[in-house]
């Protein structure tokens, strides 16, 4: 384990799910964030839309999809790039953070999305994923988690 808080196996685990996800991040990312609204609605109110306002469909508002595109290319650069440079993790870690932190996001928020992308995860990779999976990414969590809650008390 290094200062990524990650073993060499969770790694491994969470490079080969992402080299499967990262084929469309487009549309992986766009369905993450409708399943976080519907596992959660209680976020909806948390995101500007407002860049589309003609487009009431959530599925379809671009606003979403620009969101959407940050939230798993935040998450593909912690994966592809901080679990290979550790310095390149805690780098695009604090930029995660202080990038949400006007916005008031927890380590609990963190933890939300965190289960629903793993559940998303597991629905679209199926077998093709390692039973390790899990285990791993509730790790890189964690890390992300801490990291949020070390950054209230700053």
């Amino acid at each position: 384990m290094d200062e990524t808080g990650l073993t060499g196996k969770q790694k491994i685990t969470l490079l080969s799910a992402w080299g499967l996800i990262k084929q469309d991040l487009d549309l992986h990312g766009r369905n993450i964030m409708l399943l976080i609204f519907r596992e959660h609605p209680h976020f909806i109110p948390y995101f500007d839309f407002s860049a589309d306002p003609n487009n009431t469909s959530l599925s379809e508002n671009r606003a979403l999809q620009a969101h959407s595109l940050n939230l798993i290319m935040a998450l593909g650069a912690l994966i592809e790039y901080g679990l290979k440079t550790p310095k390149m993790f805690e780098c695009t870690l604090a930029k995660l953070v202080k990038n949400h932190k006007t916005r008031r996001v927890t380590s609990q928020d963190v933890k939300m999305f965190g289960e629903v992308i793993l559940m998303y995860f597991a629905q679209v990779l199926g077998r093709q994923s390692a039973s390790s999976l899990p285990t791993a990414f509730n790790r890189l969590i964690e890390q992300i988690a801490e990291a949020f809650e070390a950054a209230q008390f700053t």
